[in-house]
């Protein structure tokens, strides 16, 4: 009202007197009557903005621990989440490079080693044959044109020269190829060698297959092999063990499955000493790697990864997943701002 009466006043005022030239004012007549106005619109205008602030900064004390909570309560589960993901998928890696060992193992007994034999017993049967040939039938073939020759003088001087003939070839050294042991031929051999060729491209995984009682001594348990060796042999059922243990270099995580005689063959060099290959007990003598019998478990394939490994496979993925909650987050609070200011600027306006 006061406002109305003013302006009023004003109107009046400018009808009735007629104004001198601006040089003989500073300030203009209307500028002098209206300044009254302009302050109270400054004060007006100061006092919406301190109301529009003080929500904004109610709201903003509220809004933002709850989008603070909101973060780190995300970060924690999605973190927990993601720890677990990457340790199954290092698992499942492991038992991809698992099933391919227990492959191998299978290609060597049943492909590689019966080969060998073949190509073993094809050596001793020409080796057989030479032997004929020597002790045999060269000496029956010399008798015999000895035999022919009708005059005795002569007859003598071929005898004594065959007779010597003889007598060289029984006493020069006969360097044939005899038997030989491959450890190519033997699973345990073969599946340790195919991964660690393996290894060349995920050189921080190790595998190896730990026995009790090994024909080589590289694959003989530790005491935690042992143990989970000792898991399958007390509960046949069982076909994998998974777990984490403290190394020198940090915490490690293995996945182990059970090794079973489940094939015949393998008793060949592993039942007894007399009936294994000669070539293999010259190599590892008498002591280990005998006695197995079949479906009994002699042992353990066993996989380790460091836990290190999987804890950077998490940390990456959730430093992704926590940049872009972050952003929406920001974003969500300049935008929640953005509309509380219009909200709030409206809402002191009326």
């Amino acid at each position: 009202m006061k406002s109305r009466s003013i302006q009023k006043n004003a109107e009046v005022g400018l009808a009735s007197t007629s104004l001198p030239s601006a040089s003989g004012f500073p300030i203009s007549f209307e500028a002098r009557h209206n300044q009254p106005d302009l302050l109270l619109l400054i004060a007006t205008c100061v006092a919406c903005f301190m109301r529009t602030y003080k929500l904004l900064i109610f709201f903003n004390l509220v809004f933002i621990p709850v989008l603070v909570l909101s973060f780190f309560g995300a970060a924690y589960i999605v973190r927990g989440q993601l720890q677990e993901s990457a340790e199954q998928q290092v698992l499942e890696n492991s038992r991809v490079m698992m099933q391919t060992a227990r492959a191998s193992r299978l290609y060597t007994t049943k492909q590689i080693s019966p080969l060998l034999d073949h190509e073993q017993s094809r050596v001793d049967k020409a080796n057989n044959n030479v032997f004929q040939i020597l002790d045999v039938q060269l000496p029956a073939a010399v008798q015999k044109a000895v035999d022919s020759i009708p005059h005795p003088k002569d007859k003598q001087v071929v005898e004594r020269i065959r007779q010597q003939i003889l007598d060289n070839v029984r006493q020069a050294p006969r360097e044939l190829p005899g038997l030989e042991f491959f450890p190519q031929s033997i699973p345990f051999y073969a599946s340790t060698e195919i991964f660690n060729y393996f290894r060349g491209q995920y050189p921080d995984y190790s595998y190896k297959e730990a026995a009790l009682n090994p024909t080589n001594p590289r694959d003989r348990t530790v005491d935690w092999e042992a143990d989970v060796v000792n898991i399958f042999r007390n509960d046949p059922a069982r076909t994998e063990v998974t777990g984490h243990r403290d190394t020198p270099d940090g915490a490690s995580l293995y996945f182990c499955a059970p090794i079973r005689v489940d094939d015949a063959s393998c008793l060949t060099c592993h039942s007894t000493p007399e009936t294994a290959p000669v070539e293999m007990v010259k190599n590892y003598g008498t002591a280990n790697g005998f006695g197995w019998k079949l479906n009994d478990v002699i042992g353990a394939q066993i996989v380790s990864i460091p836990a290190k490994l999987v804890d950077a496979s998490a940390e990456r993925a959730l430093r992704a997943i926590l940049l872009c909650l972050g952003g929406i987050l920001g974003f969500v609070l300049v935008a929640a701002n953005i509309i509380g200011l219009l909200f709030f600027g409206r809402s002191s306006s009326r």
